[in-house]
């Protein structure tokens, strides 16, 4: 195949190369003089950048028939070129892609480039291992799995180092293409494993892609949180316009026979990502009772979930500062002190508001079971809000 790709990018005097499905590269001719950042950071990291791949996916190479021209852009440092995807009876094993930062290749050259596509193919597919990424892809997907059966039988054939692990998980919303949006997942967890130095393994099911961190490469919170924002974000650009990227973290498991609790919280984490959106990225130890509310469906969220006593509260509470008031009391697990600060009002204005409260609804705040009932309704109200559904409607239709 190399020789193959060589010979053509002599024929053509123009940069050739060979990426997979997922634009990286494999196989590249010498530089003709016309290459451009983009293929010399392909050349030197394997990689030619998230955004670069997904200028390039955007033009919907995977799709074409016959061989197309896709333009360049100045932003990113990338040349146009003209390419097509190498098939092998209906399935794209890659693109075959030549620089034409001229906009000189001919209409001839182009049909050369769907003939050379055409003899790499049953090359490719003879290269391919008996050890198929997909399939030790889908051993992982069962390990993460909640079903104990399926679960069992991947561990026993999946061989991996004692040690802690970690999972992190990205989900992909509004998704339109599956083809691209596992491209787009995969792009990024491969990325992140590179990174790891291999010391991870991934999974991409559908819509939603795992890395799980092994051993010494099971690193802090922190730093996984870090990594995962770059991992969102490298996906992002991949899939494009239209898509959005959530990413949940979950604790670290003693072992990877227990790896199934942190997918299964990274998940969920991701999860409150979505839902509640006030950052693309959650960690499990970090999420605290959204943790518990977020496996409970949207559809069972209704006026009846939010406790009767914050309805009555909401209804005294036209403006709003009495339920901001709670809020910041029962956040600062009834501290005044910290309460008063925290609203940068006076503690005797704060006690005067508590007070309110306390007519309003009739309860006693001093009352730690109370507490936790008010506290928690204000959580749901906050997911409800989320997922588009008014906690107080009796307040919001006036």
């Amino acid at each position: 195949m190399q020789a193959i790709v060589d010979r053509f990018g002599d024929e053509l005097g123009r940069s050739v190369v060979v990426n997979d499905p997922q634009v990286r590269m494999l196989f590249a001719s010498r530089h003709f003089g016309d290459e451009d950042p983009v293929r010399i950071r392909a050349m030197l990291n394997r990689d030619a950048g998230s955004e670069a791949i997904g200028h390039l996916l955007a033009s919907g190479i995977n799709q074409w028939s016959t061989p197309g021209r896709i333009a360049g852009s100045e932003a990113l440092g990338l040349h146009s070129r003209a390419g097509v995807p190498i098939r092998w009876r209906g399935e794209v094993l890659g693109q075959i892609l030549v620089i034409d930062a001229d906009g000189g290749v001919t209409e001839t050259e182009l049909a050369r480039i769907g003939e050379v596509a055409a003899e790499i193919a049953p090359l490719m597919v003879a290269d391919r291992t008996s050890e198929d990424s997909t399939q030790s892809e889908a051993l992982v997907t069962a390990a993460l799995g909640i079903d104990e059966g399926t679960r069992e039988s991947a561990l026993a054939e999946l061989v991996v180092q004692p040690g802690p692990v970690r999972v992190v998980t990205l989900v992909l919303h509004h998704g339109t293409d599956p083809d691209l949006t596992s491209i787009a997942l995969r792009h990024a967890l491969v990325a992140a494993r590179s990174r790891s130095r291999g010391d991870a393994l991934i999974a991409v099911d559908g819509a939603s892609g795992h890395l799980v961190y092994l051993a010494t490469a099971a690193r802090d919170v922190a730093a996984v949180v870090t990594e995962a924002r770059v991992m969102a974000r490298d996906a992002a650009d991949v899939a494009g316009r239209g898509a959005s990227i959530t990413a949940g973290v979950g604790a670290e498991a003693s072992g990877f026979p227990d790896a199934w609790h942190s997918a299964r919280q990274a998940g969920l984490a991701a999860s409150i990502a979505w839902r509640v959106g006030q950052d693309s990225v959650v960690a499990w130890e970090h999420a605290g009772v959204l943790g518990v509310l977020a496996r409970v469906p949207k559809s069972a969220w209704d006026i009846t979930a939010v406790p009767d006593e914050l309805r009555r509260l909401a209804e005294a509470d036209r403006s709003g500062r009495l339920l901001e008031t709670l809020r910041a009391f029962l956040d600062h697990a009834g501290s005044g002190p910290a309460a008063a600060e925290a609203l940068f009002i006076h503690r005797t204005t704060l006690y005067y508001r508590l007070d309110r409260i306390r007519d309003a609804i009739g309860v006693d705040l001093d009352d730690g079971t109370v507490r936790l009932n008010l506290h928690l309704g204000l959580r749901v109200a906050d997911l409800m809000r989320a997922e588009g559904i008014e906690p107080f409607p009796k307040i919001s239709s006036r």
